[in-house]
């Protein structure tokens, strides 16, 4: 199978995936904005602060910082050393590159497998104040763990399809 064969049948799966995910992280910071200017002005203008929106909150910012972190290792935009890149040469950025795929491959897998066992040992908790069992908030483990193993196919893909 050609690179163009894969990038054909590669891309609007990506497209798909990426821009609804770009768009719901859009979704869950506008709401999470909302609410926490709700509490605001519920604590010091109201003097009564809503039970349900600090842990609204944090089950919000939870999801939007796990979700969000898929996108940026997509495009290959995450934080990373790069001083010593113009002293290894082409092949040295490319062995570590590989290196870097293999441990965020690792971790995906990681996600997935133990995000899955919290949420199955989580599944009767209940966050208080808002009575969602705490494995809806550990679910965003093994969802984002399987957008890692996405992100790194596009990842590669575009990497591939630059040279």
């Amino acid at each position: 199978m050609t690179l163009e064969k894969i990038k054909k049948f590669w891309d609007p799966i990506d497209n798909v995936i990426f821009t609804a995910l770009k768009y719901l992280c859009a979704a869950l910071l506008g709401a999470l904005i909302l609410i926490v200017f709700y509490i605001f002005l519920g604590r010091y203008v109201f003097h009564h602060s809503p039970m349900w929106g600090e842990p609204l909150s944090l089950f919000l910012l939870t999801w939007m910082s796990i979700l969000g972190s898929a996108l940026v290792l997509r495009t290959d935009e995450h934080l990373k050393v790069t001083m010593f890149d113009e002293k290894m040469g082409k092949k040295g950025i490319l062995l570590t590159d590989i290196l870097a795929t293999i441990c965020v491959l690792i971790f995906a897998v990681f996600m997935i497998i133990y995000g899955w066992q919290l949420m199955k040992a989580a599944r009767t908790n209940s966050m208080a104040g808002i009575n969602i069992p705490y494995k809806w908030m550990y679910a965003s483990l093994p969802v984002t763990g399987v957008l890692y193993l996405f992100g790194l196919v596009s990842q590669w893909v575009r990497r591939l399809d630059q040279r």
